[in-house]
């Protein structure tokens, strides 16, 4: 099948493992011969594309989980006040619903208050004007 565009390295990377899996899924859903004779390319695609959905969002819901826990074992120091430096317990976190391009995702971002500042905020984002990202 011709590729039209370019992926990422990271795409390329795990290609020879997603083809080889999704050979295997063919196998499970079809049999070694395929999909029955008479089957429409649309009863094929609506069932591929239903299954990229639940690959795609199980895969963004561990991706999000393991950021989350990667967020609350941030060094101190990756967690001060953007104002006056203070450090400060995010021990809170805020979790919400997003809006992604493959559809609504949980996730929790790390939130801190400072009391010196009297403000709250989120330190995975980085500061208007801060150009150390």
């Amino acid at each position: 099948m011709a590729r039209q565009k370019k992926r990422s390295p990271q795409v390329e990377e795990v290609r020879p493992y997603v083809e080889g899996v999704a050979k295997n899924l063919v196998d499970k859903l079809y049999g070694p011969n395929g999909p029955a004779w008479g089957t429409t390319l649309t009863e094929i695609e609506d069932l591929l594309l239903g299954i990229r959905q639940v690959l795609t969002e199980k895969m963004l819901d561990e991706s999000l989980a393991r950021q989350a826990i990667a967020a609350d074992q941030q060094p101190a120091a990756a967690r001060t006040c953007p104002g006056c430096q203070q450090p400060l317990a995010c021990d809170d976190g805020n979790p919400r619903l997003v809006q992604t391009r493959a559809g609504e995702a949980a996730w929790s971002e790390p939130e801190g208050y400072c009391s010196r500042c009297r403000r709250a905020f989120f330190p995975s984002v980085p500061e208007l004007g801060d150009r150390s990202e």
